[in-house]
């Protein structure tokens, strides 16, 4: 059996090969969208019946159908677990556009449902201050994610033989998921395409992690190809105060 995993995780990993640094594949977003689709005619309130989720703050239950339901424009972001950067970032880009005021000129409803337990939900929104009128809640054993048909991962059909850690490696080559390692790739050297506005979270993520003390708190002011600035000036600065701004016209880690 174990001979037979492995060739089949082979065989998964060659066929990603080809189309490793390939864009990801385009899909409407509307209401239109595959998983939408596949939603059926009960469409996300009925998907989430039966899905009980934890409010982080307060610790009360309710059926997850009830975020969806009633009237007027909603966001709900499921994200992965507490721990996972994905998770971080979304909740990054939700924080920067409520406190713009860009979902509906306030009048949006929002809230974020990640997997792991409420202590865990406690410490994301402490970490990342997000605001406290934003509901935020816990979704333990990942059921909403489940009823909505999100991802399971490279392989899943093999999730008890591989090691978890195995599987997002898996994932990063494309393996399940197409196009994963260009989209990280265009995280770290940036992609000038984009307006300032869905940038604008790069930069107070950055602010608001090294004011919290986490690394990197300072960085050089200057790339390492570039001449030296005037002997005694301070060659690092306080990511905290400059945040992306720093890179900003260099070419480099520009957002």
């Amino acid at each position: 059996k174990a001979l037979k995993t492995a060739g089949n995780v082979l065989w998964a990993v060659l066929r990603a090969l080809p189309d490793i640094f390939s864009a990801p594949p385009e899909e409407p977003t509307g209401k239109n969208a595959p998983g939408l689709v596949a939603l059926g005619d009960a469409g996300v309130v009925g998907a989430l019946k039966g899905c009980t989720i934890q409010a982080v703050r307060d610790g009360t239950t309710l059926q997850a159908s009830e975020l969806a339901a009633g009237p007027g424009a909603k966001v709900l972001l499921f994200a992965t677990h507490f721990g996972d950067f994905n998770s971080w970032e979304v909740a990054q880009q939700l924080r920067t556009a409520l406190s713009a005021r860009r979902l509906g000129a306030g009048t949006t409803r929002a809230a974020i449902v990640g997997i792991g337990t409420p202590e865990a939900g406690r410490k994301f929104a402490e970490l990342l201050e997000l605001p406290e009128d934003l509901p935020l809640y816990a979704d333990p054993k990942g059921a909403c994610h489940a009823a909505l048909g999100f991802s399971n991962g490279a392989l899943p059909e093999y999730r008890e033989e591989l090691n978890p850690y195995l599987r997002v490696f898996l994932m990063l080559l494309g393996v399940g998921s197409p196009g994963t390692i260009r989209t990280v790739l265009s995280g770290y050297f940036g992609n000038g395409a984009l307006s300032k506005e869905r940038t604008a979270w790069v930069d107070e993520a950055l602010k608001q992690g090294a004011a919290q003390g986490r690394f990197p708190t300072k960085v050089p002011q200057r790339l390492p190809w570039e001449e030296k600035k005037s002997p005694g000036e301070d060659e690092w600065v306080d990511l905290a105060t400059a945040g992306s701004a720093v890179w900003d016209g260099r070419g480099f880690g520009e957002s």
